[in-house]
């Protein structure tokens, strides 16, 4: 469990990708993009299958409320999420559902199943602003 993806560094990071770098598609390091494409599932039902349509429009909602920063539509974010086997999808692709575990996923803690991932990002980026807020105000004086 030495190498896994523990809470804080899934908040630090998730927060950092989602809203400080300007990403242009999935990052490059492998934690990275597991991190963002946990967040993902993360916001899934595991207990039901989504049609296209229904994963579609989840995948958009997190791009929206999540990921509004990261250059992805959310075509290519359904295929890394299959790739990396986050989702799993039927033969014919009319089906898909949250993959529990797989050797494509990184490990994570399992505290990380807990956090709010909208939540997150929208508290994360408050502090963030009031941070910079109080930045400033100490420069003027």
């Amino acid at each position: 469990m030495s190498n896994a993806i523990t809470a804080d560094e899934f908040k630090k990071r998730l927060f950092e990708l989602c809203s400080l770098s300007g990403l242009s598609g999935l990052p490059r390091k492998s934690r990275d993009r597991h991190i963002l494409l946990k967040s993902v599932a993360l916001l899934l039902d595991k207990t039901r299958e989504y049609s296209e349509g229904e994963i579609n429009q989840e995948l958009q909602s997190w791009l929206t409320n999540v990921g509004s920063s990261i250059g992805l539509d959310h075509v290519e974010l359904r295929r890394r999420l299959i790739d990396h086997e986050y989702l799993g999808r039927g033969k014919d692709g009319s089906r898909y559902w949250v993959a529990v575990s797989s050797r494509q996923q990184m490990e994570f803690e399992r505290e990380i199943e807990e956090v709010d991932v909208p939540l997150l990002i929208k508290q994360s980026s408050q502090a963030s602003r009031e941070k910079k807020r109080r930045y400033l105000s100490l420069q003027e004086n």
